[in-house]
């Protein structure tokens, strides 16, 4: 964990603290006596029930909810029955079987790149987002963004009708008052959209530039930065997009890319890295993978080196680097231009600005970037500096890594001379030269930069149209509001980061009239009165044609993407003007004072850039480096904390550029000294009443000029003020014992059975027992820590998947929450510079299960085909199996969390899976290794008289996963990566000692580190 609730000041005490094999926590390194006392009081089930908790109703306020109840049911009499639009269909078709799973194939967009779903239908009603396999991006896997999609189409706080200023009003109007042509020709007509990629869109815009000539289009993503493309710019002389392949690189540069977790194609980027780094015995390769960056993120985590340093040194550290490899180890013969080496030479002035202790780092990694040549990458992030962009386009070119390293022309589309940035339309409207300004799905009032004051500006202009989901900042200052159709309720067309045309389609009708950006839009180009699927399938047919478009149309309609679509690879050699250009840029960039402190700005993991901030689900998913949930905060390295005289939840005031801030502070290992890292997303204050409230708004300090770093900033703390933070990293504590298993590659090679000790048979007390009757399956579980980036995919997939409802942040606070599987992150070594270790951890479906024979009322077995199963009708919640549970994968139902939070109830109740109970208060619940689909596999195979086939079985988490490090299967599939990988020398089971015969068996993580860096 990055931080404890428990405090304790970051004093001397922490001096020369390297820990034990792994440690969870700063507070757990000391290991002080008040804080064994906390992880004590923080085993589930230690708190009682207090008289002022939330379960707790005394005799008044219950007549006083009886009453309010009778009244509203009596309100509900007398409305009008809902439009029958859940289910598309009165009369089932006769394709369609009630219990028979059906998927379709989507897309979902996020700041402008597609990521290709399949989406889990029950009769009409959408329950779960799996990826899509044949979809370049997700390979079929998804990320979190992409699983918690489902309960964001059926939130009961979305918008839902359209409004003009206070009062309803119909579509129709919105068509009529637009519609018509303007005598200005466009002159005072603005809009304002996401980055899309979209052909429809990119049409649409087109056709409204013919009909309103002076009409400008501004595409905002306060996550997206412009950087990338300027960089290829001044490298290649286009605005060209970088493309990778990480399964063909054997050593990789990270220069503040998160490309694992947060860039666009991560889940594709994610997969090819994790086929490189599995090592299958300990005589196989395995890539390397060195990082540079300010905090700690799921990339750095997988890091063989990391190197944290403040968001002003990385492009020092980036032009050391290419000084290094290109000068100094010298470029291979024509992998660039003469003329382009030249403009290299002033690579060597920077150096002096290079810490000397990272000169050895420096050098030992371009000796490894020389060595791999060809099998050499090198990523610059998005937050960037075009210069760093550049620097990074070279050294590929230098490497000859034109398998690993490309580009092509960029996906997301323009308008062109039509186009102008977001400081370009504020000074529109301070000018008064916007009459009619249109922003389609951007909540520009709450992410635009804190300088430009747009949300202020919005009232002087005089029609203010906004396209939303909510009622959010935005909506708030526009006169006209349509409420936008959900992705999976739409119509339409983007594409994939590699530019891979993807097609989307509803999984069932808007649930509240919501309307698509394209149907806004042809309402500005004069032609209104066609349907979302009549513009995609006329704009198709004029791109495509042909006798054969529709059944080309519903090919493509079935697989989610145009096959062949991809953008392709662009040659354009290097330019040296522009790398000349380059570093000059680098060497006009004033380095900070030593001793400013420098704030980094980033998205959230979950709630991204606050679109998703209403999301309960990942609102309680725990961060993937910090484990925090339901807020953001203040990182600062223990160094810094300790130089400001802060602690963890201490509330400090962060000055910037004459803004200020307050928010707590938590204290981060493995963070950059001298830095102050924000997530943005949070202290939203829209109609969104899940996120209200929640967190603090990190854009308020976010300016224009300085989107992603800034430097400068003042920390100030305030007195005897405190801001808990709910955090999951310190709820169940390490004990002293092994828990997750690391070691080098060398290490590996040379005692490949380093894990003997953790294997194998065990005494026991209890009798072995055969199950009776004919053979079943086995199930089992085999995850290689190796490859797991921590990134928590599946846990929001378990989450969809079984029903597992949202405590809030009360109850994570009492080590309460839900999750039925969560990621335990341990660390090792120097609390400046952690080594790390993802696991997840779940029900290890014990063959000796503990919880079993201490159950008075037998509602916890064992099956025959070797699952622990919960009986939740015999439950009577003594929690004796969680107490017996070595692991604490075991939840309780303290609640009625239904009834307690509204957030689970209403339309939510429209997402949960109907195979799968849901649990009431009272009753223990765990993972079950998706037993409903284990049993479906059974019937299925039953009926077709057959035995069920490897791989048909696929958990949630396992078919979430982008790396691939959870399989599943049966033991008898000897042919299966399951099975396989159980027989290879790494492998254990956690709490070995115990005896409890776990089924789900682990992998212990193999660094590749550099014999040239001794890593502390």
């Amino acid at each position: 964990m990055m931080a404890d609730r428990t405090q304790t000041p970051w004093s001397p005490e922490l001096d020369g603290k390297t820990g034990k094999a792994y440690w969870r926590s700063l507070a757990e390194l000391l290991e002080t006596p008040e804080l064994r006392d906390a992880a004590a009081r923080a085993l589930p089930g230690a708190l009682p029930v207090a008289d002022d908790s939330p379960g707790a109703v005394s005799r008044r306020s219950w007549l006083k909810l009886l009453g309010a109840s009778m009244a509203l049911a009596g309100v509900s009499g007398c409305n009008a029955k809902p439009a029958g639009k859940i289910v598309p269909y009165v009369s089932t078709p006769p394709e369609v079987t009630p219990g028979f799973l059906r998927y379709y194939a989507t897309s979902l967009e996020l700041d402008g790149f597609a990521t290709g779903v399949l989406v889990e239908n029950h009769e009409g009603r959408p329950t779960k987002v799996e990826g899509n396999p044949e979809h370049p991006a997700s390979l079929g896997a998804t990320g979190v963004h992409e699983q918690a999609s489902v309960l964001g189409l059926y939130d009961q706080h979305r918008a839902r009708g359209a409004r003009r200023g206070a009062g309803p009003a119909a579509w129709q109007a919105f068509v009529e008052q637009f519609e018509g042509a303007r005598d200005d020709r466009g002159a005072g007509l603005r809009f304002v959209l996401r980055p899309t990629g979209s052909p429809l869109v990119l049409d649409l815009i087109g056709r409204i530039q013919e009909r309103h000539p002076g009409a400008r289009f501004t595409f905002h993503a306060p996550a997206r930065s412009p950087h990338a493309a300027r960089g290829a710019e001044l490298a290649f002389g286009a605005p060209l997009q970088a493309q990778y392949d990480f399964r063909t690189a054997d050593v990789i540069l990270s220069l503040d890319a998160d490309f694992l977790a947060s860039m666009p194609f991560s889940l594709r980027y994610a997969r090819q890295f994790a086929e490189r780094r599995r090592i299958g015995s300990p005589t196989g390769t395995m890539s390397r993978l060195y990082v540079v960056e300010p905090g700690l993120t799921p990339t750095g985590t997988m890091a063989d080196h990391r190197l944290r340093r403040r968001p002003s040194e990385v492009p020092a550290i980036a032009a050391a680097i290419a000084a290094e490899l290109l000068l100094a180890e010298g470029a291979r013969p024509g992998a660039i231009p003469a003329e382009a080496l030249g403009a290299l030479q002033p690579l060597g002035l920077l150096q002096p600005r290079v810490r000397a202790e990272d000169r050895p780092f420096i050098q030992a990694l371009a000796r490894d970037l020389a060595r791999g040549a060809a099998a050499s990458v090198v990523v610059a992030g998005e937050r960037q500096p075009p210069s760093v962009h550049a620097l990074a386009h070279v050294m590929n070119a230098a490497l000859r890594s034109d398998r690993a390293a490309w580009a092509t022309p960029g996906t997301l589309i323009s308008a062109g001379a039509a186009e102008q940035d977001l400081a370009a339309l504020a000074d529109e409207i301070r000018r008064g030269g916007v009459d009619t300004l249109v922003i389609l799905e951007n909540n520009v009032a709450y992410t635009a930069p804190a300088d430009l004051e747009l949300s202020a500006l919005l009232r002087a202009v005089r029609s203010r149209v906004y396209l939303g989901l909510y009622e959010d900042e935005t909506a708030a200052g526009c006169d006209w509001f349509v409420p936008a159709a959900h992705e999976l309720e739409a119509w339409g067309d983007a594409r994939a980061y590699d530019g891979t045309i993807s097609l989307v389609q509803p999984l069932i009708e808007p649930l509240f009239q919501g309307r698509t950006a394209a149907e806004v839009l042809t309402v500005f180009a004069g032609e209104p009165r066609r349907s979302a699927r009549e513009l995609l399938r006329e704009a198709w047919r004029a791109r495509r044609g042909g006798a054969d478009f529709d059944a080309f149309l519903e090919e493509a309609l079935r697989r989610g993407l145009v096959e062949g679509s991809a953008a392709p690879r662009d040659t354009t050699a290097l330019r040296p003007d522009g790398i000349a250009a380059a570093l000059g840029q680098l060497a006009a960039a004033a380095p900070a004072p030593a001793d400013a402190i420098e704030v980094a700005f980033s998205t959230d993991a979950n709630v991204y850039d606050g679109r998703f901030a209403n999301n309960p689900w990942l609102l309680e998913l725990p961060d993937p480096t910090t484990k925090l949930t339901w807020d953001n905060a203040a990182l600062l390295s223990p160094e810094t904390a300790r130089a400001l005289g802060v602690e963890s939840e201490d509330v400090v005031d962060i000055e910037l550029g004459g803004r200020s801030l307050s928010i707590p502070v938590l204290v981060a290992p493995g963070h950059a000294d001298g830095t102050v890292s924000l997530k943005l997303g949070y202290g939203r204050s829209g109609a969104e009443s899940i996120a209200a409230g929640v967190g603090f708004d990190a854009y308020r300090l976010r300016t224009s000029g300085a989107p992603f770093f800034a430097a400068g900033a003042s920390v100030k703390k305030r007195p005897d003020e405190k801001h808990p933070l709910a955090l999951t990293q310190r709820h169940f504590g390490l004990q002293g014992r092994p828990i997750a298993l690391s070691a080098p590659l060398a290490v590996y090679r040379e005692h490949p059975d380093f894990t003997k000790a953790h294997k194998g048979p065990q005494p026991s007390l209890m009798p072995e027992v055969h199950a009776p009757g004919v053979p079943l399956a086995q199930w089992a579980m085999t995850i290689d820590l190796t490859i797991c980036t921590g990134c928590s995919s599946c846990v929001v997939a378990c989450q969809a998947e079984n029903n597992v409802l949202v405590v809030g942040k009360e109850e994570v606070l009492k080590s309460r929450e839900m999750h039925w599987l969560r990621i335990d992150t341990y660390y090792s070594g120097d609390p400046r510079d952690p080594g790390v270790v993802h696991q997840p951890m779940l029900c290890q479906h014990c063959e000796k299960a503990p919880c079993e024979y201490v159950c008075p009322v037998n509602a916890t077995t064992h099956s025959p085909d070797g699952l622990n199963e919960m009986t939740y009708n015999r439950c009577v919640g003594t929690r004796f199996c969680s107490n017996n549970c070595p692991y604490k994968v075991r939840r309780f139902n303290w609640f009625d969390y239904t009834e307690l939070h509204a957030y689970n109830d209403g339309l939510a109740r429209l997402q949960r899976n109907p195979d799968v109970t849901v649990r009431e208060r009272g009753v223990m619940e765990k993972c079950t290794y998706c037993v409903q689909r284990i049993r479906r596999a059974e019937i299925a195979a039953r009926v077709e008289q057959r035995a069920i086939r490897p791989g048909e079985v696929v958990t949630a988490c396992q078919q979430a996963c982008p790396t691939r490090a959870i399989q599943f299967g049966s033991l008898d599939h000897k042919e299966t990566e399951m099975v396989a990988w159980r027989g290879e020398p790494r492998s254990f089971e956690v709490l070995h000692d115990q005896g409890t015969r776990p089924r789900t068996i682990y992998l212990a993580r193999i660094d590749n580190e550099n014999p040239e860096l001794d890593k502390p």
